[in-house]
């Protein structure tokens, strides 16, 4: 009888032993796991802070390496629409800015014919030893062929040499016909922004 009870009681130790073993255990385990995800969950955002850096490390190169090209698609697409300035002004402003321009381009002689009574041509002027009859015409849509006969009418009026229609934007493909047949330059956005990157003068309206 004490026998059993002495095994009784070497097995209840035992088993309380074995428990503590394991509960022990289990808590090692579950330590060893926390610190697990603190670290992967610490490296995970060292991680992402660390691409986050580069990445806008990058783009802050790229956008100091690409600074260049831009100022340059602006200087070329300023130098493109220059012309389109020109739209602001009056028709009588318009004509005596381009009056000033193709004096800073070598033309002599300008000068402005009568309002109301011009015939068909704003400016008479001298280039090269050849006398121009120019119409201004201040459009921002595409300017007709009804232009292009007031420049020739103009040209045999004033009884000049050549004659060419001006304006900030372009033509109707009927005014490059007629104008062709009738050998008047038309001077469109590209040739008249050309003019004024020359002149160094912008379009000034008065209010």
């Amino acid at each position: 009888m004490p026998d059993r009870r002495k095994r009784r009681a070497e097995h209840g130790l035992l088993w309380h032993l074995a428990d503590a073993l394991l509960s022990a255990v289990d808590w090692i385990c579950r330590g060893i796991a926390g610190a697990g995800v603190l670290l992967m969950r610490g490296i995970l955002r060292g991680t992402l802070l660390l691409c986050r850096g580069a990445g806008r490390l990058l783009l802050g190169l790229v956008r100091v390496a690409a600074l260049p090209f831009r100022l340059l698609f602006r200087l070329i697409g300023g130098r493109r629409n220059r012309a389109a300035q020109c739209l602001r002004l009056t028709g009588e402003e318009f004509e005596t800015y381009c009056a000033q321009i193709l004096k800073d381009n070598g033309f002599r002689h300008v000068e402005l014919t009568p309002m109301g009574g011009d015939q068909g041509v704003d400016i008479l002027a001298v280039k090269d030893g050849e006398s121009w009859a120019i119409q201004c015409k201040n459009y921002s849509g595409a300017v007709g062929n009804f232009a292009v006969q007031e420049a020739c009418a103009g040209r045999e009026y004033y009884g000049c040499d050549r004659a060419a229609v001006i304006c900030p934007g372009d033509y109707t493909r009927a005014a490059r016909e007629l104008a062709e047949s009738t050998d008047v330059e038309l001077w469109a956005g590209d040739t008249l922004s050309r003019l004024m990157r020359r002149s160094g003068r912008r379009p000034h309206h008065s209010a």
